[in-house]
């Protein structure tokens, strides 16, 4: 008898009703719609943040959006009940909302059917892009509260690379040739990009590297897998310009967030000895604590040599 209640009321949570009452979007509304068109995938926890008014009015707004097709609440997020339980409601652009944005210009891709895109994705990939969502969110937040900054998101930056960038299948993947005879072509693809304009139009371009801590920091050889291999290619790239040939920017650095200070030390050790021993800049480190107390533009961050830095420095 429980297990038949609670599924019948899980199951409600995703079935939108028949006679859903009027809506007449609203200024918040349309940004809710635009929030999540940029992050792929938001939780209500997220949403309530970026939206920084009462959590019992947002909750309801995404549950009429939600009625009237104008969100989704993809069904792959139930595979983690088992394992860790309820958690916020996770949403998705539905074909009213991709429909509605388009035509205020927002540049959605063509020919997609957001609704059936949300049905395909699984578990796996709503969970990471949820990750990276959280790290933007919060990153957008801080924002606010600086002024001297404009931030580009992924989008933006990849609307103003070249052609080929645009056309990529995958235009974050970073590819370097040959880093040795027994290595081969080395390729890693960045977990997000953004980017900051300041006053005096300069510009500053991040890749995100989201770390969950399965992969070792170091192996004996770079023809393994490990975190250092990644931080070589993205280090051999940057040296031969790969910013300027695939993204049109010069001031780019790689940001790596991690689960643990101890794991941080290592990593930044390891991206020591990937650019023979003096340490870059190029690389910034943070770790999960840290950011979760703070902002990314107010935390410090700990660079390749390691010294403690801020995005904006």
């Amino acid at each position: 008898m429980h297990a038949t209640l609670s599924t019948t009321t899980r199951a409600k949570r995703f079935e939108r009703r028949e006679n859903p009452s009027g809506l007449q979007l609203t200024l918040r509304d349309m940004r809710i719609l635009s929030w999540v068109a940029r992050h792929r995938f938001l939780s209500s926890e997220h949403l309530v943040k970026l939206d920084g008014g009462s959590q019992q009015n947002l909750l309801r707004c995404l549950r009429v959006l939600f009625d009237h097709g104008f969100l989704d609440r993809p069904h792959a997020q139930l595979a983690h009940l088992p394992i860790s339980g309820p958690r916020p409601m996770v949403y998705g652009l539905g074909r009213r909302g991709a429909a509605t944005l388009r035509k205020l210009g927002y540049q959605l891709p063509k020919g997609t059917d957001w609704t059936e895109r949300n049905k395909r994705a699984g578990a796996v990939y709503i969970e990471h892009t949820l990750e990276v969502a959280a790290f933007m969110a919060s990153l957008e937040v801080g924002a606010r509260n600086r002024p001297d900054i404009h931030v580009l998101w992924e989008n933006d930056i990849l609307r103003a690379a070249p052609e080929r960038t645009r056309a990529a299948r995958e235009p974050l993947r970073w590819s370097v040739p040959k880093l040795e005879k027994t290595i081969g072509v080395g390729s890693v693809i960045a977990d997000g990009m953004v980017g900051f304009v300041y006053p005096d139009n300069t510009a500053a371009y991040f890749l995100l590297e989201l770390d969950r801590g399965t992969m070792p920091v170091t192996r004996r050889s770079y023809t393994q897998s490990s975190f250092a291999r990644k931080l070589r290619i993205y280090y051999e790239g940057w040296k031969l310009g790969r910013q300027v040939e695939q993204f049109g920017i010069k001031q780019l650095r790689v940001l790596t967030v991690t689960n643990t200070r101890e794991r941080l030390k290592n990593m930044v050790e390891a991206s020591q000895r990937v650019t023979g021993g003096s340490g870059a800049n190029f690389f910034l480190f943070a770790d999960q604590a840290s950011l979760a107390a703070n902002d990314p533009l107010s935390v410090e961050w700990i660079s390749g040599k390691g010294e403690a830095v801020r995005l904006t420095d």
